[in-house]
């Protein structure tokens, strides 16, 4: 039954967004902002469906940093959202992965502007914290925050 709610609202956000639906039904994937989003629903959960952006694996050496910021950001800005950050057990790849739940805002207008919201999320953890250069992680991971009261 999910999966043909799955299916419903991918084919109503291909019509939303003018995709080619066939492919991304059948591999339930697309690609948001050059991002891979792959969508999946976990064994007796009904009423909800997940989908991950896959944006890159850690370098040697920052791994453990990585994990740190990782962990912070699902505290202190993930919590409320149904997000997490995470490792993918197959790849080793950083994701980011959220939860959907099916119901009457789930259009798909809705979840081509979810997808899009969280690729931004999604980008920046690839640009600033996979794909920066040494002096920029370093600064980012150290931990010295400083906060400005707007």
């Amino acid at each position: 039954m999910a999966q043909d709610k799955l299916a419903e609202l991918l084919q109503e956000f291909c019509d939303t967004v003018g995709l080619y639906p066939p492919e991304i039904l059948r591999r339930r994937q697309v690609q948001v902002k050059g991002l891979e989003v792959t969508f999946s629903r976990v064994a007796g959960d009904e009423d909800h469906f997940y989908f991950a952006y896959q944006f890159g694996a850690v370098a040697a050496g920052r791994t453990l940093k990585v994990f740190r910021l990782m962990l912070e950001a699902n505290v202190l800005v993930y919590a409320k959202d149904d997000a997490v950050l995470g490792m993918d057990p197959d790849t080793g790849g950083v994701i980011l992965s959220v939860r959907g739940t099916f119901g009457p805002a789930a259009t798909g207008r809705w979840l081509a502007d979810t997808l899009a919201h969280f690729a931004e999320h999604a980008i920046y953890w690839k640009k600033n914290i996979l794909d920066c250069v040494d002096e920029m992680f370093n600064g980012i991971s150290s931990g010295k925050y400083q906060w400005m009261r707007a």
